[in-house]
């Protein structure tokens, strides 16, 4: 569905992301979906446990409580290691990888976030408050490779920080 036809199907909402609530528009979506044989390819690649997912609102509001809360595990973590202004541009990038690599998990990422999920006794607050298993998950989904992108953004940030005050401020005494 493009963006025009979903204005006009969907007067008012101008957040495709709300159709994940909208019952209608699922059944819809996977009714699509089996017409063409398969997974149209929008939205997150889970698969066959995709439809189950999102199909059950319970699971939809414990997976979007679970990324809130591993976003806010990733900024305290982060806040920890006093990056200073580094932190926030650091911050924003952890928080980009570890949503791409829930809307495209690797076959280990997907079934631990489900097991996490099925975990009735984290999801009685807002957040998650179990800072091991949000800890464990973050180890799972940031590798070597995304603290290395991480670390290249925040030192990026830091030095187009340092060269503004330089040059920006002409270093007057």
């Amino acid at each position: 569905m493009n963006q025009h036809e979903f204005h006009q199907n969907h007067p008012g909402q101008n957040n495709p992301m709300d159709l994940l609530l909208d019952e209608t528009w699922l059944r819809q979506a996977i009714q699509a979906e089996e017409l063409v044989g398969g997974n149209i390819g929008s939205g997150l690649n889970w698969g066959s446990a995709f439809g189950d997912l999102i199909l059950n609102f319970e699971l939809m509001g414990r997976f979007t409580t679970l990324r809130i809360s591993l976003n806010k595990e990733v900024r305290l973590l982060l806040n920890e290691w006093n990056l200073g202004t580094a932190t926030k541009m650091a911050v924003k990038t952890a928080r980009e990888i570890i949503l791409e690599k829930l809307r495209l998990p690797t076959p280990e990422v997907r079934q631990r976030v489900l097991v996490t999920l099925e975990n009735d006794e984290l999801y009685g607050e807002e957040f998650i408050s179990n800072r091991d298993i949000l800890r464990s998950l973050l180890e799972l989904l940031l590798t070597p490779q995304d603290w290395e992108a991480i670390a290249a953004v925040a030192a990026d940030a830091l030095k187009q920080q340092i060269i503004h005050q330089a040059v920006g401020e002409k270093l007057s005494a």
